[in-house]
């Protein structure tokens, strides 16, 4: 009987054993994996990355894609793309499993086809290609360069300003690209759109400041500018100086301030009647050779000027 009793609570004791054995550990996280491991987006675009166990977010370039937690305890998260490049999105639970998403940034590609320009008639200096074939009923004549008979000349020699980089979406919201220069280490800056005696731009410039000249108050000048730091721009056209003008907090290069801006980054446009120029005008030199507009930035090494949309227009 003895015998009996102790193979009994020997194996009940191993029946015990064996149950325990075949609980599941609390403590043992399930694997973690991502819905995704690799995304493309575009500038502005988000996308949301699903986990299977909740996890702490982080982003390897935060300038290039941000990420945000979701409200379900850390189980997905919120992708945000801000500038061309890549990231690597990571996840990573308390039990230290980590898994990662590579993100790519493009440039956002922008809207099909061009905005409507302001006026019924228009002669462009800086206009980008899809807004200009979308108002090409529009254009009188067009003073931008080609490389033929129209220039955008640097002074001196190319030295005063130099290339910038036009990043992010111009003026009419697409990415065909605008006007950028940084100004050297000259002391000064210029640059002017020339028409030379090679070809007629100067005759229809000619005959625009004719035509404003007679009814200045149909006539202006339309501009956007955009920039992160303080610096003024002086402008002047029909190679007049007389019709200086300037956009910023402090004259330079003797011209009257017009007005300042913003300098957030944003694109600020302009619309300059040109009735108040029509003195000036009336005897401006508008032969072979005339730039139609001149650009002059405060003569500060690496202040930098961006412009989009220089138009003038008729009402």
């Amino acid at each position: 009987m003895k015998a009996n009793k102790f193979f009994a609570m020997a194996l009940a004791a191993l029946t015990l054993v064996g149950f325990n054995a075949c609980k599941p550990d609390k403590d043992v996280e399930p694997d973690l994996s991502l819905d995704q491991t690799a995304i493309q987006l575009e500038v502005a675009q988000t996308a949301t990355i699903v986990a299977t166990v909740e996890a702490t977010w982080a982003s390897s370039d935060a300038t290039v894609a941000a990420v945000v937690p979701g409200n379900d305890g850390g189980k997905s998260a919120l992708v945000t793309a801000l500038k061309e490049g890549s990231a690597i999105i990571s996840a990573t639970t308390k039990g230290g499993q980590t898994k990662t998403c590579v993100v790519t940034v493009k440039k956002e590609a922008g809207p099909v086809g061009g905005k409507e320009l302001k006026g019924s008639q228009v002669w462009p200096i800086i206009l980008d290609g899809t807004t200009l074939e979308a108002n090409a009923s529009k254009v009188v004549a067009s003073f931008q360069p080609n490389d033929v008979d129209q220039f955008l000349y640097i002074w001196p020699s190319g030295d005063s300003y130099t290339g910038g980089e036009a990043t992010g979406l111009n003026f009419h919201g697409n990415g065909d690209g605008y006007t950028s220069l940084i100004v050297g280490g000259l002391g000064w800056s210029g640059a002017g759109f020339c028409l030379t005696e090679a070809g007629n731009g100067w005759e229809a410039a000619k005959a625009l400041n004719d035509a404003i000249v007679a009814a200045p108050d149909d006539y202006f000048l339309h501009l956007a500018i955009k920039s992160t730091d303080n610096y003024s721009h002086c402008f002047y056209f029909m190679g007049s100086e007389a019709t200086k003008f300037v956009l910023g907090a402090t004259s330079v290069y003797d011209g009257p301030i017009l007005a300042n801006f913003d300098r957030d980054g944003a694109w600020h446009e302009f619309d300059i009647p040109m009735s108040s120029y029509a003195a000036a005008l009336a005897t401006a030199p508008v032969v072979a050779g005339v730039n139609v507009f001149v650009m002059l930035t405060e003569g500060v090494s690496g202040a930098q000027l961006n412009l989009d949309a220089v138009y003038f227009y008729k009402k």
